[in-house]
């Protein structure tokens, strides 16, 4: 891929982020965002390395600007034990545009994401586990089970979409 095309696809992948992230559906105790589906439509698209720069590039301005769903910096944003799922998007955007997109057929790539959306949650599990000192599984099962299955619809919307689309240029070909 030329460098001008991955800077200008990583470039809108993470501003797509930025828009995403102050889009907030209110569900249950918490609100979720719809930020998974373009982590994984911009691995899919773009690759895995335009996927995991452009997360890289969504992270890293959240240093300087709040860009995350709060009007937080980063360091302030990811006190939150909850906040650092969003650590988690380039390892996703790796894992999707490398694991997931290399199998054609439909079932083989839902089921490889689903493989990909659920070791992110077990690794957030922890994660809060680890940080989070009045930590329960039945408390971070109640809320959190709308942000993984939000997780897992927008991932499976993602990779239909980007499927259907290469198979239909395909066959126009």
């Amino acid at each position: 891929m030329e460098q001008s095309r991955f800077a200008t696809l990583s470039t809108l992948f993470a501003f797509l982020m930025v828009i995403t992230a102050k889009i907030l559906i209110p569900l249950n105790e918490s609100a979720i965002t719809i930020q998974m589906f373009i982590v994984v439509l911009s691995a899919i698209l773009g690759g895995s390395m335009v996927g995991l720069t452009a997360q890289l590039i969504y992270l890293l301005f959240g240093l300087f600007v709040p860009v995350f769903n709060s009007q937080a910096l980063a360091i302030e944003y990811f006190s939150k034990p909850v906040n650092l799922f969003t650590l988690i998007f380039p390892f996703v955007a790796l894992a999707i545009g490398t694991y997931v997109f290399t199998w054609k057929p439909l079932y083989n790539m839902l089921l490889r994401a689903t493989v990909v959306i659920l070791f992110a949650s077990i690794v957030f599990l922890f994660a809060n586990y680890l940080l989070t000192d009045n930590f329960t599984f039945e408390i971070f099962i109640k809320k959190n089970t709308a942000m993984l299955i939000s997780n897992l619809i927008e991932t499976y919307i993602a990779v239909m979409l980007c499927y259907y689309w290469i198979k239909y240029n395909k066959l126009a070909k």
